[in-house]
């Protein structure tokens, strides 16, 4: 099968596939959604019409309370004024007030006036609900939505109704109102239509982008000149870009924990035994093993240093490239008994901080080649910018390279992890015989352009 085959099955296929699922997927989902956002916007209307409600209610209240607490007025007086202002008291075509006795006599009910003077304990809604009763019952516990089938005026049909009352307890009255529910049927019945119709051009939609991306794909790949090696190469390379990234994370995680937790408790150890030698000063046979310890955990706390150092140095993060190299060429002079030289321009932000590391782990290695194969007494470091680059020079005074052999072929994984890191930023990097003598090590790194403007 040819590449452009594969290439087309590779492509082509998840897209319709995918297309067909989302599909399917809308197709199953909207019903479900469509009774979700039903139940919302119902909730919310209710919301809003229990709001509305409880404040017509106390509005009301309000208004009847001058009358209602009143010394100067008989009762019977009162009841009739109260009773007269109710019946005023509309809002809406279909929305009144109503008042009941608190055995079931309606006293006022503007609307449907049959009702007016009748005892309705017993009404029953087409639900089998003692509408009266309940009402009644509720206003008398503190006031509470209720909701039952009632007529409504304006149509005559017979339509759920939300109620809500409160109690007079003075004059043993209950006074509520209502408002029809049956428009917030119809907004949900609006809110589910919309729904359906946005399912419809979101699938319609979604074709179109399908096709379109079935098109484009297949166009693209009847274009396309690629060479499977390429592919491969160019995998090859993000894989190890990932790799070296995930490997320097995991060294920089390292190193933390040996300078921040190791060393750390150490250190605090050796304070220990430092304080317990100074009691114990007296007693020889303490204090010999004591000070061995203390030794022991000196040089532990050196090496931990070391290798925290080596695996990830907190100055490259802190101080930046140059700090870090300088600092690295101190200590490998310290350590190796070697002379280092090194000549370091700032880098600042030429480049970016996972090509600083690349150069700092190249350093790194040409100084631990050195260490153990050159037998070199000097290596010199530069790291300049020329132009559009930043240029690394490595050189030491060692054996250098024997005869015509090609470092880049004999290397072990050092070289080829050099190579490999320098390669990932587009850089060159070139094993020459110094002037020193020795082995030089040269690496070119392109400046970003990006990056170059910021710089300057």
């Amino acid at each position: 099968m040819s590449i452009k085959t594969k290439l087309f099955f590779i492509a082509l296929l998840p897209v319709a596939l995918i297309s067909v699922a989302m599909v399917f997927v809308i197709d199953l989902q909207s019903s479900r959604m469509a009774r979700a956002q039903g139940e919302t916007v119902r909730k919310m209307y209710t919301d809003i019409k229990h709001a509305e409600l409880r404040n017509y209610v106390m509005l009301a209240r309000n208004a009847l309370n001058p009358i209602y607490t009143s010394n100067l007025k008989t009762k019977r007086q009162a009841q009739r004024e109260v009773a007269e202002i109710a019946r005023k008291m509309t809002f809406g075509t279909d929305s009144y007030f109503f008042i009941y006795e608190g055995d079931g006599k309606n006293i006022v009910n503007p609307r449907l006036t049959h009702l007016v003077g009748s005892n309705w304990i017993g009404l029953e809604d087409d639900d089998g609900r003692h509408v009266v009763r309940d009402l009644i019952e509720r206003a008398r516990r503190g006031g509470e939505f209720y909701s039952y089938i009632w007529k409504k005026p304006s149509s005559g049909e017979y339509v759920e109704k939300l109620g809500y009352s409160v109690y007079l307890d003075k004059w043993n009255w209950m006074l509520g109102t209502g408002i029809y529910m049956d428009d917030v049927s119809e907004q949900v019945a609006m809110v589910q239509t919309e729904l359906s119709n946005n399912v419809k051009q979101t699938r319609l939609v979604l074709f179109v982008l399908s096709l379109g991306a079935i098109i484009l794909t297949a166009a693209i790949i009847a274009n396309a000149r690629l060479s499977e090696q390429k592919m491969a190469d160019t995998r090859l390379k993000e894989l190890t870009a990932r790799l070296v990234d995930a490997q320097e994370l995991e060294r920089k995680r390292v190193s933390r924990e040996l300078h921040d937790s190791i060393s750390q408790l150490l250190v605090s150890t050796r304070y220990g035994l430092e304080t317990a030698l100074s009691r114990t000063r007296r007693n020889s046979k303490v204090s010999e093993p004591i000070a061995k310890s203390m030794h022991a955990l000196d040089n532990a706390i050196s090496e931990v240093r070391r290798i925290s150092i080596a695996l990830r140095p907190s100055v490259l993060d802190d101080m930046g490239l140059a700090s870090a190299v300088t600092s690295l060429g101190a200590e490998f002079a310290k350590h190796s008994n070697i002379a280092v030289a090194v000549q370091v321009d700032q880098v600042r932000d030429l480049l970016s901080e996972e090509a600083k590391t690349a150069l700092y782990r190249v350093i790194q290695e040409g100084l631990t080649n050195v260490a153990r194969h050159s037998s070199a007494r000097h290596v010199r470091i530069r790291l300049i910018r020329r132009g559009a680059h930043v240029i690394l020079e490595l050189d030491d005074d060692g054996r250098g390279l024997a005869g015509n052999r090609d470092v880049t072929n004999s290397g072990g994984i050092g070289i080829r992890n050099m190579e490999e890191r320098i390669d990932t930023f587009d850089g060159t990097i070139q094993f020459l015989r110094s002037k020193m003598g020795g082995l030089a090590i040269r690496v070119s790194l392109p400046i970003e352009k990006r990056r170059a403007k910021i710089a300057a």
